[in-house]
């Protein structure tokens, strides 16, 4: 099965942000992979991650939360919850707008705070997600009042040298009512740097959503606005 790649435009409350869909009717779900911004979609290890979900037959929607104008005069936009929030709502909506797109079960994976975007998400949003990843995130920035509520799956995956990361994210797993995993990658920093760990994290975050979001194949038109 080959995946069409698509570069995209998503009005966001006044911004553009760009993102590269990798479609084909008969996959069985779609992840959505958060990232800073449109310049950000091409590195090497979100590209690398985003090939991985692809390859194990799902659909991906790789977005930057940020604009062009943003990334180079406020970049701190990035670290701003209610603005990811609301971005990444915007996000789901397009989702929800495109024929090709609106019955398919949906991941979220994002990072930093980002992380906590995606978590408090799911109390604004009309589509289905089915399963959420924090790779090297902090969810705990959403606040506990909304993690207490989570009921999407949540995967927390961090590196085992991750000095900031790892304890943020060991803090909250026993406080996560929802179905829940914290996976360490031994011997990674906050970025998978080190030789092996980015495949490692990209073999975890792939289990997860086959978990979660493999269904029997569905039909969809294979039609975007």
């Amino acid at each position: 099965m080959k995946l069409r790649h698509t570069e995209v435009g998503l009005p966001a409350n006044g911004q553009w942000l760009d993102g590269i869909l990798a479609h084909h009717p008969e996959v069985p779900g779609l992840v959505v992979l958060a990232e800073r911004s449109g310049s950000a979609l091409a590195t090497s290890r979100s590209a690398f991650l985003s090939k991985a979900i692809e390859d194990a037959g799902f659909a991906t929607l790789h977005v930057g939360l940020l604009s062009h104008e943003e990334e180079r005069r406020a970049p701190d936009t990035w670290h701003q919850v209610p603005v990811l929030t609301q971005r990444l709502a915007a996000v789901l909506e397009w989702i929800g707008h495109q024929p090709a797109l609106q019955s398919l079960a949906i991941g979220i994976t994002a990072r930093d705070a980002a992380a906590a975007a995606m978590v408090r998400v799911l109390g604004r949003s009309a589509q289905p997600i089915r399963a959420l990843a924090s790779r090297a995130g902090r969810p705990d920035l959403a606040g506990m009042e909304h993690l207490r509520v989570l009921v999407a799956p949540l995967l927390l995956l961090v590196g085992e040298h991750d000095g900031e990361n790892l304890p943020a994210n060991q803090q909250i797993l026993g406080r996560l009512k929802c179905p829940r995993e914290l996976a360490v990658v031994p011997g990674a920093s906050r970025g998978f740097e080190e030789p092996g760990t980015l495949d490692e994290a990209g073999r975890i975050l792939v289990r997860w959503f086959s978990r979660w979001l493999s269904a029997a194949p569905r039909s969809a038109p294979d039609n975007l606005t």
